[in-house]
């Protein structure tokens, strides 16, 4: 088993037949970090293979002239180092980065993260053991004081965050 971003998820089962996308797990998961105002974004960097999220940034924000991918590792480094005007960060990110601002994604939802599990695991006592405790868990991780517990960050960044963990059956 393992979480991954949608197009990775989709890559890995067309490549593997022994795996399938059991479901999505997050929605909204990543925010735009910026300084200033969000209509001064012009150069945006989003992380490596993150193609999916290209539609996402210019149905939202069509001020932006140019997108570009860089090495997730290296995107806080980018902005900070004024490279980009503005990031797409996974949420838990977000803390790391001191001074900046951060805007949802899109309005709409769309799927951040997927689960994908060896085909011959899904019907084992140990699965569904794991699907009652992950369910489990993201009833606490969906209420937002919980969120702010484990990541901090202040009442206006989860104003401006619509981050949803999905149950799975």
């Amino acid at each position: 088993m393992a979480f991954y971003c949608n197009h990775m998820a989709l890559h890995l089962v067309r490549a593997n037949a022994d795996f399938e996308i059991y479901g999505p797990v997050i929605m909204n998961g990543e925010v735009i970090a910026y300084k200033g105002d969000v209509s001064n974004i012009h150069r945006l960097g989003i992380g490596q293979k993150r193609e999916h999220l290209h539609r996402l940034i210019k149905k939202n924000y069509n001020h932006i002239d140019e997108i570009v991918e860089i090495q997730p590792a290296s995107l806080a480094y980018s902005l900070e180092g004024e490279q980009i005007d503005g990031a797409v960060l996974d949420i838990s990110k977000a803390p790391l980065l001191h001074g900046f601002k951060f805007a949802s994604l899109s309005e709409d939802d769309y799927i951040s993260y997927s689960l994908i599990v060896r085909k011959d695991v899904i019907n084992t006592k140990v699965f569904q053991e794991f699907l009652m405790a992950y369910n489990k868990t993201i009833e606490e991780l969906n209420k937002v004081k919980t969120l702010k517990e484990y990541i901090g960050m202040p009442k206006e960044f989860w104003d401006n965050t619509n981050i949803k963990f999905l149950s799975l059956e």
